[in-house]
């Protein structure tokens, strides 16, 4: 399994710089959000082949490859300008994956609260709101089968897809093969079932575990009487049973680091990776 990084955690940046601080990190793989890229306009319709191609051949100069591409966007944004131009931004992604090197974008599927959405709403979880975003993913999907490439939708338990079951039943009722998932444990658990947060990574892994497309790795605690996501190794995660479940699911998929300032990166990395070893040399018995 190969542990790389997603690239907010490292800041905007100029593409040489952000490439470059990469690999001296001795990352191999980044999930690259085009908006960390400080010096190259990469919004809706700026998008192509040779655009794709440079930005591919600069990570390549540092030894790091992009699987994957971040396109996260509020997908039932109430504003419908927002909503269709982060839409439409998210299908040039898809459009132009593969020249990244890249098979599949990523986003959250979003919620109603217009000013933070990363916050929730009382109507996430209303049936109005399932069926907007059941119209937004299968339209990505048909993108994502034109162009041969996955859409990569990671749960929240403050936006719409806000737990295990509601992501299977997403993809259950699309029924996409273009459609998979992010696998974050982190993103399932709060302050109402962080005490099962095993039972709560069990029914994930059994609900998801064949749609894993890729994996982040962040950590959860309680501070100042709210839930926050630091960095892996800086809370209660249990580390030794996530990467047991992933890598009895997807044995090889990329692992990416995130929610971590650039001073944590070496000590998050170091956790996991120890936990990782540990969990290989029980297979290995």
């Amino acid at each position: 399994m190969k542990i790389g990084i997603m690239s907010s955690a490292l800041g905007k940046m100029d593409l040489k710089q952000l490439a470059e601080k990469t690999g001296s990190y001795g990352f191999r793989t980044i999930h690259l959000n085009l908006k960390s890229i400080a010096d190259i306009d990469t919004g809706a319709g700026k998008l192509s082949t040779g655009l794709a191609n440079h930005i591919a051949e600069e990570f390549a100069r540092h030894g790091v490859r992009i699987p994957a591409l971040g396109g996260y966007t509020n997908l039932i944004h109430p504003d419908e300008e927002i909503r269709r131009t982060g839409i439409r931004r998210f299908k040039e992604q898809l459009r132009f994956a593969r020249d990244f090197g890249a098979s599949a974008v990523a986003t959250e599927t979003g919620t109603l609260n217009a000013e933070n959405q990363y916050e929730s709403h009382p109507d996430n979880q209303s049936e109005a709101c399932w069926q907007q975003l059941r119209s937004v993913v299968a339209e990505l999907a048909e993108e994502a089968e034109r162009w041969g490439v996955f859409v990569a939708l990671e749960g929240f338990t403050k936006n719409v897809v806000s737990t295990p079951e509601r992501m299977e039943r997403l993809l259950e009722e699309i029924g996409s093969s273009h459609l998979g998932i992010v696998m974050d444990p982190c993103n399932y658990i709060d302050e109402t079932n962080m005490d099962r947060q095993e039972e709560v990574m069990d029914d994930a892994f059994r609900r998801l575990g064949d749609r894993i497309l890729l994996a982040h790795a962040k950590d959860f605690r309680i501070e100042d009487g709210r839930m926050i996501q630091p960095a892996a190794g800086t809370g209660l995660l249990n580390y030794p049973h996530y990467l047991r479940l992933l890598t009895a699911a997807k044995p090889h998929v990329h692992l990416f680091l995130e929610h971590l300032a650039p001073e944590r990166i070496f000590a998050s990395l170091g956790h996991v990776t120890n936990h990782m070893a540990g969990v290989l040399q029980e297979e290995a018995r």
